[in-house]
């Protein structure tokens, strides 16, 4: 016999050359810590089986009578089922897929989010959109040794480096079906979401980050020593700086340089004598509404306490209410966007769906900073470098400036119309707390740059042979310039006004003397 000790449990397995009577499955659910959860199993003929793991996160169960390939599968929350009683998967569950079973014996199965980034990563082989995906559709998925092996090869060079900087260095480890202990170092330096479809409102593939909550991917490898030191960092700092937001401060990839979001590079205003860090949590595509409801507020709340700032920068995709649009309006509607105050400043939202009024949507991070004695940010949305037709300004024989542009009217497709940044402002003068009219600001910063704006928002030239990404991009090119988001230069300007604009506010000027030390890069 074995003894292996594993999550603190003592467990005894049998040697290779020990048969045992029939096929079962065991492992652990670990994300941060070990998971106690109700396990579901699922094979090619679409039976199912479920147990429970215990405390220390193990489970096990026979599956002497499945046929494999297995989908197996926990869910925190209780789980969810559709109208035909099938069993699904949602919210905060993770997967891992069982290609084949040795046959009378104990197999491991772990679960976890390396495993789930693997299931994942397997259902875009056969054009499903991610691991969620795998687990919902029960139709026949034949999933081959060229994908399999596809995957693998792709999770070892986002995870090599960081699995020998923890001591394992077999390079055929396998996190689905390997015991090792050391392996929750690395769990516990990972945070994890779903991504989200925008034409279809569905959830897609697993996305790993670090704990600077930069995307793992082939360009930035996961490195274990410094996200140990950032995890450190988060939860040792004496403040924290928390960016809630969307697409115009994100983290963004390097095959993508130069574009970049202003939380990106925020951190670089912050005094470092301080011992302050951001926490850059902004998504792209989200809203008020979504950044709450596919999790993304969940995975920056544990590290949040007594004392830390929230900025809460939204507008841009909470007004993408027209249920009209034929490409994507009534999903936008139904997952992304809040409504507006009226002219009379009254929250307007559906017959019990206050979620769906901005100023509640607003509020509800307000009620998050108050419950931790947290300091809240609300800041109107940066400007598009667009005039009041929604043209870009200053272009060809267009003289009309850039013009506020945050706001819906009364045409077909909106159900409730109205002014964003006036919401922002308004939901900031009734609870009391601090607001930045960053529109206004990055307005009169976009009418001084006329000549030079496309130094600062994305316009690149895909002949450049410095930046290859742009060379097959319709969008972000000269010719068709992205009037939204900024590249490398623009993302210093806007975070230096922001920078600014904090250290004179009147509510944050003696708490927040972080903000003094700016880094000219603009």
């Amino acid at each position: 016999m074995i003894k292996k000790t594993f999550f603190g449990l003592l467990l005894i397995t049998t040697s290779i050359s020990q048969v045992l009577a029939s096929t079962e499955i065991q492992g652990y659910i670990y994300v941060n810590k070990p998971i106690s959860s109700s396990v579901i199993i699922r094979d090619a003929n679409n039976k199912i089986l479920q147990t429970t793991s215990n405390k220390a996160g193990f489970y096990q169960q026979d599956v002497s009578n499945l046929t494999p390939p297995l989908i197996v599968f926990t869910n925190e929350n209780s789980l969810a089922r559709k109208a035909d009683d099938n069993l699904i998967c949602s919210g905060n569950c993770l997967v891992s897929y069982v290609h084949s079973l040795q046959k009378d014996r104990k197999n491991t199965v772990n679960i976890n989010p390396l495993t789930d980034f693997l299931a994942s990563e397997l259902a875009k082989k056969v054009n499903l959109l991610g691991s969620e995906d795998l687990v919902n559709n029960q139709s026949s998925f034949p999933i081959d040794d060229a994908a399999l092996s596809s995957t693998y090869n792709k999770f070892n060079l986002l995870f090599d480096k960081a699995l020998h900087q923890i001591g394992i260095e077999d390079k055929s480890f396998d996190p689905i079906t390997n015991i090792n202990q050391d392996i929750t170092k690395l769990l516990d330096v990972l945070l994890f979401n779903r991504g989200y479809s925008s034409a279809t409102g569905k959830v897609t593939e697993t996305i790993l980050f670090d704990m600077r909550l930069v995307p793992i991917s082939q360009d930035a490898p996961l490195d274990y020593y410094q996200a140990a030191k950032q995890k450190e960092k988060n939860i040792n700092a004496k403040k924290r700086i928390f960016i809630l937001g969307d697409s115009t401060a994100s983290n963004y990839d390097k095959k993508v340089y130069p574009r970049m979001g202003w939380g990106q590079v925020f951190d670089q205003y912050i005094d470092d004598k301080t011992d302050t860090i951001v926490i850059n949590g902004a998504q792209s595509g989200r809203s008020s509404r979504s950044f709450k409801t596919e999790g993304w507020f969940d995975l920056i709340k544990p590290f949040m306490k007594n004392g830390d700032y929230m900025i809460i920068a939204f507008g841009h995709n909470d007004e993408k209410c027209d249920s009209s649009n034929p490409k994507r309006g009534k999903v936008d509607v139904a997952n992304l966007c809040t409504y507006p105050n009226d002219a009379n400043n009254q929250k307007q939202y559906p017959s019990n769906q206050e979620n769906m009024s901005f100023q509640a949507s607003l509020e509800s991070y307000l009620a998050v900073a108050k419950e931790l004695d947290m300091t809240p940010i609300l800041m109107t949305p940066v400007t598009r470098y667009k005039d009041k037709n929604n043209k870009i300004a200053y272009q060809d024989q267009n003289k009309n400036p850039v013009s506020h542009l945050h706001y819906t009217t009364n045409k077909s497709g909106f159900a409730y119309w109205g002014d964003y940044s006036s919401t922002i402002k308004h939901t900031a003068k009734v609870n009391q707390v601090a607001l930045i009219d960053l529109e206004s600001l990055s307005i009169d910063f976009a009418n001084q740059h006329k000549d030079d704006w496309q130094s600062y928002w994305l316009v690149v030239d895909p002949n450049d042979p410095n930046y290859p990404y742009y060379k097959t991009q319709s969008s972000g090119v000269i010719g068709n310039p992205d009037a939204t988001h900024f590249q490398e230069k623009g993302a210093h300007a806007i975070a230096k006004i922001i920078a600014t604009a904090i250290s004179n506010h009147p509510q944050l000027k003696q708490n927040l003397v972080d903000v003094k030390k700016f880094i000219n890069k603009n």
